[in-house]
């Protein structure tokens, strides 16, 4: 019994101090310092910036002198676009202080190239019809190419805010196209009836502001991406030369 108790004994202080040694060991690694992490934040960054062709070829590498990025969720719609090399503040003359930023700086922003998106616009509209109109035709494929493309010219030469002008573009579309149809049908003299009820009718328009409005944010983007491309790989062949 004495020799049991002592065997007993020693398998306890032994479990102990191998249970203090195990609590001694450090279960993790030292932490990262912030300075690491965050340069390689930056590099992924800008890695991935240059993959899509959105990186300025001035950007400075102090991420604490861009600009801070407003407007809620017009901002996130229409987020602003990176600077074009040799292109003014597009913002230059616009008076920040005042209720209702983010609706006038788009206003203001949308008043310096009226004719991009009126024109666009306008030639998106020309599109449409004559894919409605001669669908199935050689007529109705142009007319297709022709709606997307203006749409993505817009954001191209809407380079201020690529995803404004674009979706500027496509409302603008969808109003004459709207217009164009109730004039047709009341030139046949059509009734208002003929469209269904008040309900029904604004359902209809509701539904086809919103195909314009997510046609003209897509094809404003894309313009907008292939100018930023172009620059990008423009000054790319400028420095390897």
């Amino acid at each position: 019994m004495e020799a049991r108790g002592w065997g007993e004994d020693a398998a306890a202080g032994l479990t102990a101090r191998l249970w203090a040694a195990y609590r001694a060991i450090p279960l993790q690694s030292a932490p990262m310092s912030s300075s690491t992490s965050d340069s390689r934040a930056e590099a992924r960054r800008r890695a991935r910036l240059a993959s899509r062709g959105e990186l300025p070829p001035d950007e400075p590498d102090d991420a604490d002198d861009q600009p801070e990025q407003r407007g809620g969720i017009l901002g996130r719609l229409f987020p602003a676009a990176p600077p074009l090399p040799g292109r003014p503040d597009p913002l230059a003359g616009f008076d920040p202080s005042g209720p209702m930023r983010p609706v006038r700086e788009r206003f203001f922003l949308l008043r310096q190239g009226p004719l991009i998106w009126l024109g666009l616009g306008l030639l998106a509209f020309i599109g449409y019809i004559s894919m409605r109109f001669w669908a199935g035709s050689i007529l109705g494929l142009i007319g297709t190419f022709v709606q997307f493309g203006a749409l993505i010219a817009a954001g191209w030469f809407g380079w201020r805010r690529p995803t404004l002008y674009g979706t500027a573009a496509g409302l603008w579309a969808w109003f004459l196209s709207s217009a164009f149809i109730l004039y047709a049908f009341s030139m046949d003299g059509a009734p208002i009836e003929t469209f269904g009820t008040p309900l029904e009718i604004a359902g209809s328009f509701a539904l086809q502001a919103g195909y314009w409005l997510v046609l003209g944010v897509l094809g404003g983007w894309y313009g907008g991406y292939l100018r930023r491309r172009q620059a990008h790989l423009k000054a790319e062949t400028g420095r390897r030369r």
